[in-house]
């Protein structure tokens, strides 16, 4: 049995258990399922290339996140060049390489980051995007067409009204 995946496990378990009520019944099979599901993944390779040095600096990098700390990382490398990770249809996530439409989910349920932090994880600049051109274009023209612009201002031109 491999330590690193009992370490991952008991991560994701304690990480779970501290933000969702449990009876103590079922933390058995909750154990049972998280194992089998990473040994699953770790025996396909879906885990990504990430190698053990890399994976520490993450961990103290989270640890640091979590005392509100934001510490440097000088080993970790993207998982795709930087330059490369927007394409017009899909935003690449630096650390496992997942492709999506918009990063924000991914990077907050899979490695419990905001994008603030994501950003300064890779230095990058406030205006990085998040999403892939594509979709936010799709997004705008959907938003437009319902008419939530004049619905935005007529709500700021109610609030203004109502302070004054």
């Amino acid at each position: 049995m491999s330590r690193d995946l009992i370490q991952t496990t008991a991560g994701i378990i304690q990480s779970y258990v501290s933000n969702n009520p449990i009876e103590a019944e079922q933390l058995t099979g909750l154990i049972g399922e998280v194992f089998n599901s990473l040994e699953e993944l770790s025996q396909k390779g879906s885990l990504g290339d990430i190698d053990a040095a890399t994976a520490e600096d993450l961990d103290r990098w989270v640890d640091g996140l979590n005392k509100k700390e934001r510490t440097g990382l000088t080993k970790l490398q993207p998982a795709v060049a930087v330059d490369q990770a927007v394409q017009e249809d899909s935003v690449t996530c630096l650390i496992c390489g997942k492709t999506c439409k918009a990063l924000k989910g991914h990077l907050t349920r899979t490695h419990k980051l905001d994008v603030a932090d994501y950003r300064a994880m890779f230095n990058l600049p406030k205006d990085f995007p998040m999403t892939a051109p594509n979709y936010s274009a799709r997004r705008r023209v959907l938003a437009e067409e319902v008419g939530l612009s004049e619905k935005l201002q007529a709500s700021r031109e109610r609030k203004k009204k109502q302070s004054s």
